[in-house]
């Protein structure tokens, strides 16, 4: 079917000639601003529309509409033919009608793989393809000078052009033909590479998310990923299903680029950029950004498929089960930066509460004490002690017979996002919706994140704002993500502003809805002094 959309008095033989005008006698009566339009997906091998699409859409959802159906009844590799006015010309000017301004580089904003460069590479412009789900590709734009000014002077193209961004009537229309890209397969721009390569080095969380991010990116394009991260996490990586290897030195990072040197090269991307910690979005999300990429949330998740299974689930197996009634609490005391650190008295505090409920209490974590990095030595009688004893993936082999983690660290949280355990996460820089885990297609499925009563918090985010940045920056610089506390009052976000009231009374709701199906729908994050939660089991 070819569609004549606009037609008009330009009826064409062979064609389905649509108008919004019964007078001009078209095949169909349609008005193009109401959707659904009347023909079936896919139908359309080539549509017109010839001085019709600056007509309408006055608003941007309607346009957005026009573009949808346009996009919809287009089969796969579909031209489009889009003539205009051309909006610093008189004949749109002069004309009420004229609503929208159309120019080929307008079309762009509608060229999924356009847009993931501009996104990239960090452009002002942000593409409509992505949240329209469209895909048009612009294979060829001309331009229509005035006839009036061609007959006064002699000027090439390239003085026209120029001509045209400051002057009115000079171009006075063009025509544009788009080429429909379907199916919609986000990650375009990338396809042109023989392989993408991620390279964050620490911490454990932070590259554990770079595996989430690896995983979306490999869905959207199939082609080889790697990973160059420090060798203590390599044995980690390794067992991510979306990693085609992982190198833990430049020298590996050199040989990769040669190899796939004739096959597009190696798009690499270094994500370990301060900017990627203090953004507003999750940090898969902002990861995927550097590459110009959005991504459903169930292309997101922490999948680790270990192939050793039964040797890092020894720990676990040879642990007694709870007692009747009662069940399983991993408790990852972290002690790091005093802007993260919950105090070893209110870790105390809590452990002997659950104890005291008759719950398994679990301590996990390193107690090395790497720049004042690792766990608080925490001695509850009852509380098994399990720190130090555990590598990374005999720890996911835990929580995989766990119920509940609490804990103020990103490794242990993203870790836990591979596994069914509920995550019960303390926040203060950051919010928990910027790094709690997607699982099962949610992002926060099973997870209470707990904020402080901190009118700054989370405080990451005000690192954007130069005036504040340069009120409370610590004198030395090196020290600012560990030491930045824009509030007068230092730190009071992990000291006074999260109590063990509020984390046990989180730690019980989890259990009990860990013990409950189906999972509710998420909830989002709210800002108090109590538990919020943003998914439960």
């Amino acid at each position: 079917m070819k569609l004549n959309l606009g037609c008009g008095r330009d009826y064409r033989i062979g064609w389905t000639n649509v108008d919004h005008d019964a007078a001009v006698e078209p095949d169909l009566v349609l008005d193009l601003e109401r959707a659904p339009w009347p023909f079936s997906d896919a139908s359309a091998d080539e549509i017109v529309l010839k001085f019709v699409l600056e007509h309408l859409g006055a608003s941007a959802a309607a346009f957005g509409s026009v573009m949808r159906e346009l996009y919809r009844v287009a089969k796969p590799d579909a031209v489009i033919e889009i003539h205009s006015r051309y909006p610093l010309h008189r004949d749109f000017l002069d004309d009420p009608s004229c609503v929208r301004r159309i120019t080929p580089e307008a079309l762009q904003y509608f060229d999924l793989s356009v847009g993931e460069v501009w996104q990239a590479t960090k452009q002002q412009q942000r593409s409509l393809a992505p949240s329209l789900g469209v895909d048009f590709e612009t294979i060829e734009a001309l331009y229509f000078p005035d006839p009036e000014l061609v007959a006064r002077r002699q000027e090439n193209d390239r003085a026209l052009a120029e001509l045209a961004r400051t002057n009115i009537n000079i171009i006075r229309s063009t025509a544009t033909k788009l080429k429909a890209r379907k199916p919609f397969a986000p990650g375009r721009s990338l396809q042109s590479f023989g392989a993408i390569c991620l390279d964050r080095h620490g911490g454990m969380g932070d590259v554990v998310m770079a595996l989430a991010a690896a995983k979306a990116l490999k869905e959207a394009t199939a082609k080889p990923i790697y990973l160059l991260t420090s060798p203590a996490l390599r044995a980690l990586a390794e067992t991510s299903p979306a990693l085609d290897g992982v190198l833990t030195d430049r020298h590996a990072l050199t040989a990769l680029e040669e190899r796939y040197r004739d096959s597009g090269g190696v798009r690499y991307a270094d994500l370990n950029g301060a900017a990627f910690g203090i953004s507003r979005l999750h940090q898969v999300d902002a990861y995927l950004e550097s590459f110009g990429l959005t991504a459903p949330a169930n292309a997101k998740e922490v999948v680790l498929a270990d192939p050793a299974a039964v040797q890092h689930a020894a720990y676990a197996a040879a642990l007694p089960p709870p007692a009747s009634g009662r069940q399983r609490v991993l408790i990852h005391p972290a002690m790091g930066d005093p802007n993260r650190t919950w105090r070893p008295a209110k870790w105390h505090d809590l452990c002997r509460r659950l104890c005291d409920d008759g719950h398994q209490v679990i301590l996990i974590g390193k107690s090395v004490q790497l720049e004042q990095r690792g766990v608080h030595a925490i001695d509850i009688p009852g509380a098994v002690n399990a720190m130090d004893r555990l590598d990374l993936l005999e720890t996911v082999a835990l929580m995989r017979v766990s119920d509940v983690l609490v804990s103020t660290d990103s490794g242990p949280v993203q870790l836990a996002g591979a596994t069914p355990i509920h995550i019960v996460g303390l926040y203060s820089v950051v919010s928990g919706r910027q790094r709690l885990p997607f699982r099962h297609g949610v992002a926060g499925w099973r997870t209470t994140a707990i904020a402080p009563a901190c009118s700054f918090s989370p405080c990451y985010q005000w690192m954007l704002d130069p005036v504040v940045l340069n009120q409370s920056k610590p004198d030395n610089m090196s020290r600012l993500f560990s030491e930045w506390c824009p509030n007068p009052t230092k730190f009071q976000c992990m000291g006074d502003g999260i109590a063990v009231d509020e984390v046990y009374a989180a730690v019980r709701v989890a259990l009990a809805d860990m013990q409950s199906a189906p999972p509710p729908e998420p909830r989002r994050e709210t800002k108090g002094s109590a538990a919020a939660e943003i998914g439960a089991p």
